[in-house]
């Protein structure tokens, strides 16, 4: 067990229970997963475009990532139905919470645009969005600086199991993160 799911599910969910005053232990915030997207709009016209944005994901995920396909054809983007246009994995448990542990405390303090961790609530959604623009900044690819000219971007989704997520982002607060 991690030192962050330890508080998670300790700490952090007893103290969100007594300030929301849920009236049972079931109505308790979960995290559900957490999924990470990299596009690559040059994997399009060239398949191997697509490799760098694997290698790193599986890096630093240390799972398999899958591709993903365009569901349509666009005249205007030159995509065809069926054609690679990037990568996603999604982490669930143990792996979560150690991938989680290393954003919190690694990444997120690292990051100088705090424009990107905006969250919006326009429709009640159960997830958070990130945005990272710069991959290099994760400690699996300290040593393999060299191999990638230019890193992708990923975007990181943390889904939470409740219905809807309240706007006073109690949840966030108690992992220290900061946004606007």
């Amino acid at each position: 067990m991690t030192t962050i799911q330890n508080y998670f599910e300790t700490d952090l969910q007893t103290d969100l229970l007594l300030k929301k005053t849920k009236r049972n232990v079931f109505e308790a915030i979960k995290l559900n997963k957490i999924t990470l997207n990299s596009g690559v709009k040059e994997a399009n016209t060239t398949s191997n475009k697509i490799l760098p944005a694997l290698l790193i994901m599986k890096l630093i995920t240390h799972q398999q990532p899958i591709y993903t396909k365009a569901k349509k054809s666009i005249a205007n983007f030159k995509l065809r139905e069926g054609k690679i246009i990037g990568c996603k994995t999604t982490l669930r448990k143990k792996n979560m919470f150690s991938f989680l542990e290393k954003v919190i405390h690694f990444i997120l303090p690292q990051q100088t645009d705090i424009k990107s961790f905006k969250y919006k609530n326009r429709k009640p959604k159960n997830d958070f969005s990130i945005g990272l623009s710069d991959t290099s900044i994760f400690p699996e690819m300290e040593n393999q600086f060299e191999l990638f000219s230019k890193t992708p971007g990923i975007n990181l989704t943390i889904g939470f199991k409740e219905r809807e997520l309240n706007k006073d982002n109690l949840i966030f607060s108690g992992f220290k993160i900061k946004f606007h």
